[in-house]
C-alpha cells in the first residue's frame, strides 16, 4: 500500500504488506536522507513504521515525524543506557508526549546489563516507571533487553501491565521465549536472525506461534545479511520477513500478513486513538 494511502485519522488499512514495528528514523544517520529512506520503504512494500524514542530528544523527534507523515507512528521513552538521568520531570514529559494521537507505545525501556551505562538499580527503577506509565495510559510497552533476560522476565512476572508488551529484538532461549509468551508478550525479530552465529535464535523463531511475532529492523542498527555492516533501514524488512518465513517453513505472503495483522492489533493502528 502506498504511504499516502493510509487512512485519515491515524489509521492503517488491514491490507498493508509489512509494518516495521521498531525503527529509529529519528537517528541522525537516517534523518539526513529521510525522504530517500521513506521512498525505498514505499517501493519495497513497507507500508508503516513505528519510530521509537531512546531519550527525550529522540522521543520528541519521533512524535514530530509521526505527526508529519501518515505512515509513521511513534513510541516515547528513555533507553536503559540513560536510565540514571530519568527523573519525574522526564516522566512527565514522556506522559505529555504520549498524549499525541500518533503515539502508540511507551519505550523503549528495559534492562541492558551488557554495557551497564546506567547503574542496575537506576535501570530497574526506570523500567518499572515506564511500565507503570504504559499501564496508566493504556499503551503497549516496548522492552529492550540485553544480557538481562532473566531479570526482565522476573520484572514482568511480578508486574505485568494490562496493556501489551513487546520484547524488542528478542535474543533469549526457547525456554525464555515460551515463558514470555505465557505472559502474553509479543517477540520482535529483526536482521539478527540472518546472522551465521544466530542458530539458537532461528530455533526460537521456528518453534513459536506466528501470532506472537512482530517484525522490525531496529534501523540504523542490525542490517540483515548480506547488508550487515551498513546502515539498516525499513526497506530491509522485506529480507527479514523472507528469512523468517523460510526459517519457519511458512508461505511467505501468509506469514507477512500474519505479522502485519499482529502489529495492527498490538499497536491499535487500525483504530483512531480516543
Amino acid at each position: 500500500m502506498p504511504i499516502d494511502d493510509a487512512r485519515a485519522g491515524g489509521e492503517v488499512s488491514a491490507g498493508v504488506s509489512l509494518i516495521d514495528t521498531h525503527c529509529h528514523l529519528n537517528h541522525p544517520r537516517l534523518l539526513r536522507g529521510l525522504p530517500d529512506v521513506l521512498a525505498r520503504a514505499r517501493a519495497a512494500g513497507v507500508a508503516a513504521a513505528i519510530v521509537v524514542g531512546y531519550d527525550l530528544p529522540s522521543s520528541r523527534k519521533a512524535v514530530e515525524l509521526a505527526e508529519g507523515h501518515s505512515d509513521i507512528w511513534a513510541a516515547v521513552g528513555v533507553h536503559p543506557h540513560d536510565a540514571a538521568e530519568v527523573g519525574q520531570d522526564d516522566l512527565s514529559e514522556i506522559r505529555a508526549l504520549a498524549r499525541s494521537e500518533r503515539v502508540v507505545a511507551i519505550g523503549e525501556t528495559g534492562l541492558d546489563f551488557y554495557r551497564n551505562l546506567s547503574p542496575r538499580p537506576a535501570q530497574e527503577k526506570a523500567f518499572s516507571e515506564h511500565l507503570a506509565l504504559a499501564a496508566e495510559l493504556g499503551l503497549p510497552a516496548i522492552v529492550h533487553c540485553r544480557e538481562a533476560q532473566e531479570e526482565v522476565l522476573a520484572a514482568l512476572e511480578s508486574d505485568m501491565p494490562p496493556s501489551p508488551v513487546i520484547w524488542h529484538c528478542f535474543a533469549g532461549t526457547l525456554d525464555q521465549a515460551r515463558r514470555a509468551l505465557d505472559l502474553g508478550l509479543f517477540l520482535g525479530f529483526g536482521g539478527r536472525v540472518t546472522y551465521r552465529s544466530a542458530d539458537e535464535l532461528r530455533s526460537v523463531a521456528a518453534h513459536i506461534s506466528a501470532d506472537s511475532i512482530l517484525l522490525e529492523t531496529d534501523c540504523p542498527y542490525l542490517a540483515p545479511e548480506p547488508k550487515r555492516g551498513r546502515d539498516n533501514e525499513p526497506a530491509n524488512l522485506v529480507a527479514i520477513a523472507e528469512a523468517m518465513a523460510a526459517i519457519r517453513g511458512d508461505e511467505g505472503e501468509a506469514f507477512m500478513a500474519t505479522t502485519s495483522e499482529n502489529a495492527l492489533r498490538v499497536f491499535g493502528l487500525n483504530r483512531a486513538r480516543p
